[in-house]
């Protein structure tokens, strides 16, 4: 399944107060994440996604991105095994006179078949124990980085949660 979000963003979303887009999704291994921002945006326009408080895209945290008439495509391996079901998607608008509307899309498997289909050279008695140990190492960094939104570099982020 490919989940897609457009999102809106006007020239009152600035940085301190950006709009706050939310992306259901079921629960499985997201394999695909794409951010596509138009022409016209000339780098103004600031996304980041987050699975709840957690920055996860852009990895590096505090950062966005922000090109102008470009895809940002890329494969990944990013488990979405808990409840609520969804990805929060913050933009903002650096232009004073244009909204810019970049579109999310995340592809994400949900049946265990489809997931050994990205990585298949792994046994699926391997693969469940390396999904377990994935979990728990996604869900140690989900939580430093719980922590570590008390030190947000967005305040709006902190604020939320």
């Amino acid at each position: 399944m490919i989940y897609t979000l457009d999102c809106k963003t006007e020239t009152t979303h600035t940085a301190t107060s950006p709009l706050h887009s939310v992306l259901k999704v079921s629960k499985g291994l997201v394999y695909k994440i794409e951010a596509q921002f138009p022409s016209g945006c000339a780098g103004l326009c600031h996304l980041i996604i987050c699975d709840g408080s957690f920055q996860v895209w852009p990895s590096t945290r505090g950062e966005t991105w922000h090109p102008d008439g470009f895809i940002i495509s890329f494969e990944d391996t990013y488990l979405k095994r808990s409840a609520p079901y969804q990805f929060d998607i913050y933009t903002y608008n650096l232009d004073e006179k244009y909204p810019h509307t970049p579109q999310v899309r995340i592809g994400l498997v949900t049946e265990e078949i489809f997931v050994a289909r990205f990585l298949p050279t792994v046994g699926f008695e391997h693969f469940l124990k390396m999904l377990t140990e994935w979990q728990s190492a996604q869900e140690e960094r989900l939580e430093e980085g719980r922590i570590e939104s008390l030190k947000a570099p967005f305040s709006w982020l902190e604020e939320e949660y």
